[in-house]
């Protein structure tokens, strides 16, 4: 079978995709993947299967020429599925392309600070999603928020990191961060509008009340905007550095190290309408890990975290007070939380398992295509 994935996150940038070409090409099919070229860093950049397509212009350009790109290599390749995450325009497709081999993904709801362009780009989805014939969702939650009712689960889900994955040669330069057996508190992901000063600020508290606490917060990730700027200036100014790291951007082939080594993950992000009804990677990432979680109280972090019978985390408000005293509360329980009970009990969540569920169900693959292979 031959089949095209579509997204408008560069390659390697949006982990669901980059973990539906890996699964779907281990499972022996032919994969093109079409992305735009946002200049970054390339994942897999020797991969002929990468089809990187230019940004220039204005808007209206820009998504014109990933729209021809797409119905071009169609027309070269005749695929048999098209999987695409939802952009702006995407309903343009439908002139030129088969809609029966085609299925529309949306991964998130709107996020836009102003209200307005929520409105707008909620309702450019619902508006797809009602045309194409196939469409697929992150959650139930996201589908009533947008106002979907024919759709096909696509959950989210997350990557096991082994031990052999940690051992590698790139992130040798990471291994001074562990050594004097410090609990270490993990943040990876986006800066950009999370409000993370408020975990700095409230990490800064608790060392403050406990002069002396074997703790380190390591925070990996970029910001579009001045987010990263105003924490290091932060660090800075009260002396922080040797026990809140800023890394950057550290691809994911690299992060294995850190969740071997973490002692609790953060998931933060501020408790708007638009965010409650939204799952984040990384909760399910620390799980599947073994890691327990320090996350804002979105309904998906609530039913993780609390409708369980082990101890694997903390839901809390989003604020510096809250977060100092969820770090108080680990610090003082962590021999409660054990890697291994975690891991098992959210295997279930690890993307290849999710994908045998879900991803096989939205693209209508042969059920004993992995029998076939072999």
């Amino acid at each position: 079978m031959n089949i095209l994935l579509v997204s408008t996150n560069q390659f390697g940038y949006l982990i669901d995709y980059h973990r539906y070409y890996t699964y779907l090409k281990n499972k022996g099919y032919t994969v093109t993947y079409i992305t735009w070229d946002y200049k970054k860093e390339r994942i897999e950049g020797d991969n002929p299967d990468i089809i990187y397509v230019s940004r220039e212009g204005n808007k209206i350009s820009r998504l014109m020429r990933i729209i021809r790109t797409v119905i071009s290599y169609d027309k070269k390749q005749n695929y048999d599925r098209i999987l695409i995450h939802c952009f702006p325009m995407v309903s343009t497709l439908l002139l030129y392309i088969d809609n029966e081999k085609m299925r529309l993904d949306i991964r998130q709801v709107a996020i836009h600070n102003k209200k307005f362009k929520r409105v707008f780009f909620d309702g450019m989805m619902r508006f797809a999603a009602k045309r194409f014939k196939h469409a697929s969702i992150i959650t139930d939650l996201a589908a009533e928020h947008i106002g979907i009712t024919k759709y096909k689960l696509l959950p989210l889900g997350g990557a096991y990191f082994s031990k052999s994955a940690s051992a590698n040669s790139d992130t040798d330069q990471y291994k001074t961060l562990f050594t004097g057996n410090d609990f270490i508190f993990l943040y990876v992901g986006t800066l950009h509008k999370r409000r993370m000063i408020e975990c700095v600020k409230g990490f800064h508290a608790y060392l403050t009340k406990h002069p002396g606490a074997k703790a380190k917060f390591i925070i990996i990730g970029q910001a579009i905007g001045n987010e990263l700027n105003d924490i290091k200036e932060y660090i800075a100014a009260n002396k922080l550095h040797d026990f809140i790291p800023t890394l950057g951007y550290i691809p994911q082939n690299k992060l294995a190290i850190f969740f071997q080594q973490a002692d609790c993950g953060i998931t933060f992000f501020p408790l708007t309408p638009f965010n409650d009804v939204q799952p984040n990677t990384k909760t399910y990432e620390y799980l599947i890990n073994g890691i327990p979680v320090i996350a804002t109280s979105t309904q998906d972090n609530v039913k993780l975290l609390t409708q369980t019978d082990i101890p694997c985390g903390i839901v809390i408000k989003d604020n510096a007070i809250a977060f100092e005293g969820a770090v108080k509360q680990m610090m003082e329980t962590k021999e409660l939380y054990v890697k291994d009970a975690i891991a098992a009990k959210f295997r279930k969540y690890e993307w290849d398992n999710l994908f045998r569920q879900y991803l096989d169900d939205v693209l209508g693959l042969p059920k004993q295509k992995e029998e076939a292979i072999s």
